[in-house]
């Protein structure tokens, strides 16, 4: 008889998260070659020149210590970072701004992403772990906070809503180790990260501040996006919150949703035949926003046509132009607007 392949579980889930954070907490504590916010400023100099870094280097050559310059390039990433986005990211945003590797591992590793339980917009997912993660690791948990939970009770059904709330502005963190030292950083400058706040910069793991996700992070996203057994379940939150008139404000009414032992096994077992591929939700995604800009074009009205001014007015245009400030098209135009 061949032996079954194990059950997929979220025993225990709740209890392991817990302290995996605070390992994480604490490890970060006693951290002693942090880059902090103001040594990237270029204060305190000497210290920062003992630490090390590896940028500009091939992958797997050893890392380097830090020069001024370095901490140059490494504002200009910040700035540049920060350019994109401000306030949390959509699920599809995490999976358009994601490294070809980082999607490369999810596809072919992260099978199954399933919603243990959720709160008031909070949902925490346990994946499956990588067939290169340590022995004793067999899952990983991401948490998710929908941020525009509270906006959503507002709007429509509850599948409506949470569909729409899915697909909406999320924030993410997730206990693995690349997420902690490679993305962590990126989701904290973004404004787009639900677990502890990290300041200091990724300066050997990811000083170019590429991606965002780890490839448990994204299978989460591609079940948020498209799975409507998730939907549902957010739903179902939403339902019983209108009912109860909670909010953020009143904690303790809000519904708390946990998915039965049967319900785990069901849907892992769904997700591990039929994994989603990352790159079609990228393209609807694309081939929605040129729709859309096409149907603004095809909807714009016609511009008006405006009548030859006389030489006399247009001599006058240029001198009013001139003294304003202006271009004579400008001053035309703005006394046509009068008439």
């Amino acid at each position: 008889m061949l032996p079954q392949k194990p059950k997929f579980s979220i025993y225990g889930a709740k209890k392991e998260l817990k302290a995996n954070r605070e390992f994480d907490q604490n490890r970060r504590d006693h951290a002693n070659n942090i880059l902090n916010p103001d040594q990237i400023q270029g204060k305190a100099w000497r210290v920062t020149k003992a630490l090390k870094t590896t940028l500009g280097l091939e992958s797997g050559e050893a890392a380097r210590p830090i020069t001024k310059q370095d901490l140059l390039v490494f504002n200009r990433n910040i700035q540049a970072l920060q350019g994109k986005v401000e306030k949390g990211v959509t699920a599809v945003e995490v999976i358009s701004m994601s490294t070809e590797a980082d999607k490369k591992r999810c596809k072919e590793q992260i099978h199954m992403a399933v919603p243990g339980f959720m709160k008031a917009g909070d949902v925490h997912f346990i994946t499956n772990a990588g067939p290169k993660s340590k022995a004793d690791r067999k899952r990983h948990n991401v948490h998710i906070i929908l941020s525009d939970y509270e906006k959503g009770l507002a709007k429509g059904t509850p599948l409506q809503a949470a569909k729409e709330i899915a697909r909406g502005n999320i924030k993410l963190d997730c206990d693995c180790e690349h997420h902690t030292f490679t993305f962590r950083y990126i989701a904290t400058l973004m404004g787009a990260n639900a677990g502890r706040a990290e300041t200091g910069f990724p300066k050997q793991r990811n000083p170019s501040l590429e991606g965002i996700a780890c490839k448990h992070v994204l299978r989460v996203m591609i079940e948020l996006s498209t799975s409507i057994f998730i939907w549902k379940k957010i739903a179902a939150m939403i339902e019983a919150d209108r009912q109860k008139n909670a909010s953020k404000a009143t904690r303790s009414r809000q519904k708390s949703v946990q998915l039965t032992p049967s319900e785990v096994t069901e849907l892992a077992g769904k997700q591990d035949k039929n994994r989603r591929a990352i790159k079609p939700i990228e393209d609807r995604a694309a081939a929605k926003a040129r729709a859309e800009m096409t149907e603004k074009i095809k909807n714009a009205p016609p511009p008006k046509k405006i009548k030859p001014a006389s030489k006399s007015i247009e001599k006058a245009a240029q001198l009013l132009a001139r003294e304003f400030n202006m271009t004579p098209e400008q001053v035309l135009a703005g006394l046509k607007d009068r008439q």
